[in-house]
């Protein structure tokens, strides 16, 4: 076993985001309100993920391709609260404030991506109790 990179780390997240949207598509025919839009994929993004949670070994789709496991067994609990802020993370895609992506971009180079750096772990991970992830 050997640490995750930034890259696979990143490339897992990108998949879950992919299978969540094609998940979406449906409801982005169906549902005309952008807001509800972006309230059901966020939705679909955390359901996605803790069906993973219960039933996927904890691992999701993302990780299984980019193989990856997990460093240790960690509690339910941990992941669970992963998942919640996984998820809050997630939601920076959809919503700004001055531009698009701004949340985003605030998101991964002043939270994400300096925890990574200086912990080898994204925040959600880190404050869900220093999970991390390596390479299979």
């Amino acid at each position: 076993m050997k640490e995750s990179s930034i890259f696979k780390k990143l490339s897992a997240s990108i998949i879950n985001v992919i299978i969540s949207f094609i998940l979406f598509i449906p409801f982005y025919f169906i549902i005309k309100d952008t807001f509800i839009q972006k309230v059901i994929f966020i939705i679909i993004f955390f359901v996605y993920n803790l069906l993973f949670s219960l039933f996927g070994e904890w691992k999701c789709i993302g990780m299984i391709i980019m193989k990856l496991k997990y460093k240790e067994n960690y509690s339910r609990q941990q992941l669970i609260l992963y998942n919640i802020l996984y998820t809050l993370s997630f939601s920076t895609l959809l919503f700004y404030i001055y531009y698009p992506f701004d949340l985003f971009i605030f998101n991964m180079m002043f939270l994400q991506l300096p925890t990574i750096i200086i912990k080898k772990t994204t925040l959600h991970w880190y404050i869900s109790g220093n999970v991390t992830t390596v390479s299979i």
